[in-house]
């Protein structure tokens, strides 16, 4: 039996990562040099290398170390249960940067500044169609009906108001509500207008880090965005293997690729198989199976289906 699809001439709740999805990769290194531009004469970079050195190496023990004889997991059930183990790989990290005091002292204003700045300089590129996909959806949104839809950032990115920064560059205002909310983490202190203390916190009241952490957050928009009583359908839109969750919880799960596909992006497609996931293309999407998880290249060809299927 064909699954029951989201249907675009409905109300949809967008749930998007951020990067690698809604941008053509990981934004992480800009985050940083963000740092490193606002002091000079700090050895950022320096730290900022040790502590992407140690995570690969914890990162990789820890996979060995759960995945004896590279036996990879072979349900939906196992693959979640490897998924959260590798989130104390993800905290013992952010322990390392926090100790660094790589954004130590940062602020509020030079975040935003330094997303501007990452955008104009071509450090941080929106994937393609993105800014056209949600200029559309933020139509739907402005001229509401009972059916209007909702639009969510759910990431484990270290900043908030970083992400915001790159979109408000990108001239899409989260305050005129294209974006209802972005879930995200956040640097400790920049929320009260004071100098980061270096932590990275709960952005609001979740601190995001993992796949488990990302589906908790999607039930919770899940539950609190509804039309006439009833939950919006949720498509979602990911690219990494922290998506996984997401991506098999959602009505629709979309997964971006490129050609060829990044690491993050196989590892995630490669998850899918493992499991007995079929994944075809946006365009078959009526032909997926009962997880509905399909892929897409970019935001040109999700809203080439909207306007299709409207």
């Amino acid at each position: 039996m064909a699954p029951s699809l989201p249907s675009p001439s409905g109300p949809i709740h967008w749930v998007l990562d951020w990067d690698g999805t809604i941008t053509k990769r990981d934004t992480l290194d800009a985050l940083v040099n963000i740092a490193t531009e606002c002091k000079p004469n700090e050895p950022i970079s320096e730290n900022w290398k040790r502590v992407t050195q140690a995570y690969l190496s914890d990162y990789e023990a820890t996979l060995k170390n759960r995945t004896p004889r590279d036996k990879l997991p072979s349900t939906i059930s196992e693959e979640k249960t490897l998924l959260k183990i590798l989130e104390e790989v993800e905290q013992r990290s952010l322990d390392r940067v926090a100790e660094s005091g790589i954004f130590k002292g940062v602020t509020a204003k030079q975040l935003e500044d330094g997303a501007a700045t990452a955008i104009e300089s071509g450090r941080v590129e929106m994937r393609q169609g993105c800014v056209e996909f949600l200029q559309h959806v933020h139509s739907r949104i402005e001229h509401p009906n009972d059916d209007a839809d909702a639009i969510s950032i759910v990431s484990v990115n270290w900043s908030q108001r970083f992400i915001a920064g790159c979109l408000k560059a990108s001239h899409i205002d989260c305050e005129q509500t294209p974006l209802r909310s972005i879930f995200a983490n956040e640097l400790e202190g920049v929320s009260g207008n004071e100098p980061s203390s270096g932590r990275i916190c709960a952005g609001r009241d979740l601190r995001i880090l993992s796949s488990h952490d990302k589906l908790v957050c999607l039930k919770t928009l899940r539950r609190n965005s509804s039309r006439k009583g009833k939950p919006l359908p949720v498509v979602y839109v990911g690219d990494s293997w922290t998506d996984f969750e997401c991506l098999i919880a959602a009505d629709l799960g979309i997964c971006i690729r490129d050609e060829p596909m990044t690491s993050t992006q196989k590892k995630l497609a490669d998850s899918l198989i493992g499991v007995g996931i079929q994944c075809l293309h946006l365009r078959e999407a009526q032909k997926a199976d009962n997880w509905e998880v399909v892929w897409a290249h970019d935001f040109q060809e999700i809203k080439e289906w909207m306007e299709k299927m409207d």
